[in-house]
């Protein structure tokens, strides 16, 4: 599990930006939802120190020149899109840059989930699972075990309520390429708490 992904999401603060990097999380976000309690400007983002981590901006209401003008502005390395954005909208932003948001819950079943997710091959990098039916931070879990038959052309990273108690699990059971962390690791909305963080990371990668 050496090689799995982990991002960290819903940066705010820079000692919590440079110590999920210390901790050894691949990949950080910032979010710029409306709705979230862990909403940041820009020019807030632009603002946290730079790590060895990769810059992910997540995006839902947003117009492509909104990301592209956001991603350019705070140095991010990847947009996280979650307003069902169309694969001619992922292209656009850049196939290599986009994680794409999908909703295991808005389908029967993981055929036509798979059926979805294949709309975006060539269009994005990763596909990323979350619970409920739109958006993102609802910090419930999808039941892990489902997602054991879900192989996408493209990577994948599993997302909703992970933390130190079920990512190992997590792994096991859906068998991900990656992890997206967020209010399992938080001591209140926007806080990371970074021994959970640590205890996190060291569960899915030793």
């Amino acid at each position: 599990m050496a090689d799995l992904l982990v991002k960290i999401c819903g940066m705010t603060r820079a000692e919590d930006v440079v110590g999920c990097a210390e901790a050894g999380a691949d990949l950080l976000g910032f979010i710029f939802a409306a709705k979230s309690p862990r909403r940041l400007t820009v020019a807030q983002a632009a603002a946290l120190p730079r790590t060895g981590a990769r810059r992910v901006g997540v995006f839902v209401e947003q117009t492509l020149d909104e990301v592209l003008a956001a991603m350019d502005a705070a140095e991010l390395d990847f947009a996280q899109l979650h307003g069902g954005q169309t694969p001619d909208f992922c292209r656009a932003v850049g196939r290599e840059r986009v994680i794409r948001a999908f909703w295991p819950q808005k389908h029967a079943d993981t055929a036509a989930l798979a059926a979805e997710v294949e709309r975006f091959a060539g269009a994005i990098r990763y596909a990323l699972l979350d619970a409920g039916s739109s958006g993102g931070g609802h910090g419930v879990s999808l039941p892990f075990a489902s997602l054991a038959a879900f192989s996408p052309s493209m990577p994948w990273l599993l997302a909703g309520g992970l933390g130190p108690h079920n990512v190992a699990e997590a792994v096991a059971q859906a068998r991900p390429h990656g992890l997206d962390l967020n209010s399992g690791v938080e001591s209140s909305p926007g806080l990371k708490e970074l021994a959970k963080v640590r205890r996190s990371l060291w569960a899915v990668k030793g």
